[in-house]
């Protein structure tokens, strides 16, 4: 009998090369492409609490709350809420936003690296499949 073979593993190995390759052409950047993403969400909600923040990424608090200490060690976000308040106020510095910039022409490129690979109408398919995949 055939094996089926098992979708979850032939795109947890595929996200695990996608992020490689991000990470590799975000690395002049100073960032990888978890941070990227986290530095985008800020940027555009503005600023956000930490909970806003983990349900826009769709992270646990912990597990933002780890992805987070980079980018507050590379003054990259600052906490702007008072010190007596129970949760953060996250917003980007002058340095993340800088940052931010740089990065989003080296994600650009990585992009196109990604679009030429595979085309133009099978990348927007597979979005769309990606999608249907995530409300699971």
């Amino acid at each position: 009998m055939a094996k089926e073979k098992c979708v979850c593993i032939h795109l947890r190995r595929a996200g695990r090369s996608l992020t490689s390759y991000y990470d590799r052409m975000l690395a002049p950047s100073g960032i990888t492409a978890a941070q990227y993403s986290l530095l985008c969400h800020l940027d555009q909600l503005g600023t956000a609490s930490t909970s806003t923040l983990a349900a826009s990424v769709k992270l646990d608090r912990s597990t933002l709350a780890r992805n987070l200490k980079p980018l507050f060690n590379a003054n990259l976000i600052a906490d702007t809420a008072n010190k007596d308040a129970r949760d953060h106020c996250l917003a980007l510095t002058e340095s993340g936003g800088q940052t931010l910039l740089y990065a989003e022409k080296l994600w650009k490129k990585a992009q196109r690296g990604v679009k030429d690979l595979i085309g133009e109408k099978k990348l927007k398919t597979l979005i769309k499949t990606l999608a249907k995949l995530e409300t699971i």
